[in-house]
C-alpha cells in the first residue's frame, strides 16, 4: 500500500506515467556488452554519474576475494528492464524525487531524480524526467550513497548480524565486509556463513581471511604474510578503513561494541570525527562510500548513486549532522526512517553455535591453587606477572540519560613485570591489597587439562571474580578472582550461559550478559545486551575494578593477559 507523509520523512504515493524521452539520464551498462541491442538514440550521461574520478585513477585488482558478491549483480533481465526504465518505456518501482545528489566521483552535488528498479538504480535524471509508481519526497535534502565498512569484526560488536543491522542501518550503514577470523576459527564455514545470511537489509559480504588448516573453498582465500588488510593491500589514508586507524591512533575512535555503536554511531560517527578534524564533508563520505568500495573492486555494484549500482541510498537534512538519516534505502526498499529500523529481526538462531563451552567435569575450587602457581621461583623469589596499565586516554562525552563517557582507549599497554608475590602454604596467591589477582585460562572443549594459571595486576577487583569468553585467545575462558571458589562459580556460570561476561561475589552470579552464538555473540536483541553490559560494568566496578568497560576491555585483550610464573 502507498503511504503518504510529511515532507519532514518519506512520502510514498501513486504517480502518473510521464511519457517523454530520457533527460540527462546515466544509461546502463549491460553486463555483456556484445548482447546490447540496437538503440535508436543515445541517452545522455548526467556529468560525474558514471564516470571515474578526474584524473583517472588505475583500476585498482584487489588482493582480497569476496564471498557472495555475484549475487549482488544485475541479471541480464533486471538490466533490460532497467532500460526500459531509463528509457522512459516503464516505470520505476520508486523515485527518490528531487534530492540534492551527492555525486562522491567529482564531489558535485546535483539536483535529480533517482530511479530505482528493484534492487538497483535504473537512472539518475533530472527532477520530473521520469515516473515511477511510487515516490518519495527528498526535496531540500541531500542523497547520499550508504556507508561501506571494510573492516568491522562481527564478534566484536557482541551482536547477532540481525540485531546489528537494526542497530547500524537506521545510521546509513548498508554494507560490511567482515574479517572472519574468528568466525571460522570457531565455527568452521558455518561460522561465515551465518554471518552473510542474515534475512535483514544489512550487506555482510565476508573478505577471504587466514584460518589455519582449513581447507577453504576459493571465496575463502588465506591471507597475505603479516595477516589482515594491511597484509593484503597498501592502507589507503584515503579509505574509510584508513581514516578510523588514523582516528584512533589520535585517540578519538572508540571500539564497535554495542555500546559505542548505540550512543556514538557507526561510520556516520567516523564521518562527523573526519568532517570535525577539517576534512570537507563531501570528501569524507568519499572515503566512507566510494574508495572501500573501490579498493575491494566493488565500485561497479555500489558506493555511488549510478546506474546499474545497488539502490542504497541515505536521505539527510545536512552533511555530516549528528541527527541519523531521515530515510535509509537498502537494495531499493525503505528500510530506516529517522534512527529506527522498518524492518524487524527474525533470524533464527542458529542452534549448532550454542551450546560449544565446555569445561572439564573435574574442574573445582582447588583447580585454581595450582600447580602452576606452587613452581620454584627464581632466586629472587619473583614470578612473572601481566600488568594492565590503564590509561586515562581522551573521553568522548555521549548525549544520553545519564551522560556517558565513552573512552577511546581504555589501556595504554600490558607488559610482562616480575614481582614478589604473597605466599600461602607454599604458593602464591591473590593480594588485593597489593592488587595481585589470579587469572585462570581455560579451553572450551572439555577434556581433563588443568587450568592455566598466573597472576595479574592493573584491574584494581579487591574481591570476587570476573569470567569472560574471548575471541582473541579464540577457544578460551578466561577467569580473574580474588578467590578460588568465587572463580569456580563464574567458570561454571560461563559453561551455563554457552558464554559471555559474569561477574561473581561471594559465591553469587552479581550480573552477567550471556553471549551464547559461539561464546561471543548474543542472541538477544540489542537493547537488551546494551542493558546487561550495563549491569556486568556496574557490578565490576562495585567489586572495585578500576578500567572502563572492564569486561570488553579484559576480552579484547585475550592473550597478553597470561604468561606462565
Amino acid at each position: 500500500m502507498n503511504v503518504e507523509r510529511t515532507s519532514h520523512g518519506p512520502r510514498l504515493m501513486s504517480t502518473p506515467h510521464r511519457p517523454g524521452h530520457l533527460l540527462q539520464a546515466a544509461a546502463v551498462q549491460p553486463a555483456n556488452p556484445r548482447a546490447t541491442p540496437p538503440q535508436t538514440q543515445s541517452p545522455q550521461v548526467m556529468p560525474g554519474a558514471d564516470r571515474p574520478d578526474v584524473p583517472a585513477q588505475p583500476e585498482v585488482q584487489p588482493r582480497v576475494r569476496l564471498f557472495g558478491v555475484d549475487r549482488l549483480r544485475a541479471s541480464d533481465a533486471q538490466l533490460a528492464r532497467m532500460r526500459r526504465v531509463a528509457s522512459g518505456e516503464e516505470d520505476a518501482d520508486l523515485v527518490v524525487r528531487g534530492g540534492l545528489v551527492v555525486v562522491v566521483q567529482d564531489g558535485s552535488v546535483v539536483s535529480r531524480d533517482v530511479l530505482i528498479v528493484g534492487r538497483h538504480i535504473a537512472a539518475v535524471t533530472r527532477p520530473g524526467a521520469l515516473s515511477g509508481r511510487r515516490s518519495l519526497d527528498a526535496a531540500g535534502r541531500y542523497v547520499l550513497p550508504a556507508y561501506v565498512d571494510p573492516g568491522l569484526r562481527i564478534e566484536d560488536t557482541l551482536l547477532s548480524p540481525g540485531e546489528l543491522a537494526r542497530l547500524i542501518v537506521p545510521r546509513g550503514t548498508g554494507t560490511l565486509l567482515a574479517d572472519p577470523t574468528a568466525l571460522i576459527t570457531l565455527g568452521g564455514l558455518r561460522g561465515p556463513e551465518f554471518a552473510a545470511g542474515s534475512g535483514t537489509p544489512l550487506r555482510v559480504l565476508i573478505r577471504s581471511g587466514g584460518a589455519p588448516d582449513e581447507d577453504l573453498p576459493d571465496t575463502f582465500l588465506p591471507a597475505a604474510a603479516g595477516g589482515g588488510l594491511a597484509g593484503m593491500l597498501p592502507l589507503d589514508p584515503g579509505s574509510a578503513d584508513g581514516l578510523r586507524r588514523a582516528l584512533e591512533a589520535a585517540g578519538l575512535a572508540g571500539s564497535r561494541t554495542v555500546t559505542e555503536l548505540a550512543f556514538q554511531g557507526h561510520i556516520d560517527h567516523d564521518v562527523r570525527l573526519a568532517v570535525g578534524q577539517g576534512t570537507s564533508p563531501i570528501d569524507a563520505i568519499r572515503r566512507a562510500t566510494l574508495l572501500p568500495a573501490r579498493a575491494y573492486g566493488l565500485d561497479s555494484i555500489l558506493g555511488a548513486i549510478a546506474p546499474a549500482r545497488l539502490a542504497d541510498l541515505q536521505v539527510v537534512s545536512s552533511l555530516a549532522d549528528t541527527a541519523p538519516p531521515d530515510v535509509v534505502v537498502a537494495s531499493g526498499r525503505i528500510a530506516a526512517e529517522h534512527g529506527r529500523p522498518l524492518f524487524d529481526n527474525l533470524d533464527p538462531a542458529p542452534g549448532w553455535a550454542a551450546g560449544r563451552i565446555q569445561l572439564p567435569a573435574t574442574l573445582h575450587a582447588g583447580s585454581f591453587a595450582g600447580p602452576d602457581l606452587a613452581r620454584p621461583a627464581r632466586a629472587d623469589g619473583s614470578i612473572a606477572v601481566v600488568s594492565i596499565d590503564a590509561g586515562a586516554g581522551p573521553t568522548i562525552p555521549i548525549a544520553a540519560a545519564p551522560p556517558v563517557q565513552v573512552a577511546a582507549n581504555g589501556v595504554r599497554a600490558v607488559r610482562t613485570v616480575r614481582v614478589q608475590p604473597t605466599v600461602r602454604d607454599g604458593r602464591a596467591v591473590a593480594d588485593a591489597t597489593r592488587d595481585l589477582q589470579k587469572i585462570a585460562i581455560l579451553g572450551r572443549a572439555g577434556g581433563t587439562e588443568p587450568a592455566d594459571l598466573g597472576l595479574v595486576r592493573g584491574c584494581g577487583l579487591s574481591r570476587g571474580a570476573l569470567g569472560f569468553t574471548t575471541a582473541q585467545a579464540p577457544g578460551c575462558v578466561v577467569v580473574i578472582g580474588t578467590r578460588d571458589d568465587d572463580m569456580l562459580t563464574a567458570a561454571r556460570a560461563i559453561e551455563g550461559m554457552g558464554g559471555g561476561f559474569v561477574v561473581v561475589d561471594q559465591g553469587w552470579v552479581r550480573a552477567a550478559c550471556p553471549l551464547p552464538l559461539l561464546g561471543l555473540l548474543s542472541d538477544a536483541p540489542w537493547e537488551a545486551v546494551l542493558g546487561e553490559l550495563a549491569a556486568v560494568d556496574t557490578a565490576a566496578a562495585d567489586l572495585g575494578c578500576r578500567l572502563p568497560f572492564p569486561l570488553r576491555t579484559l576480552a579484547r585483550l585475550g592473550s597478553q593477559l597470561h604468561t606462565g610464573p
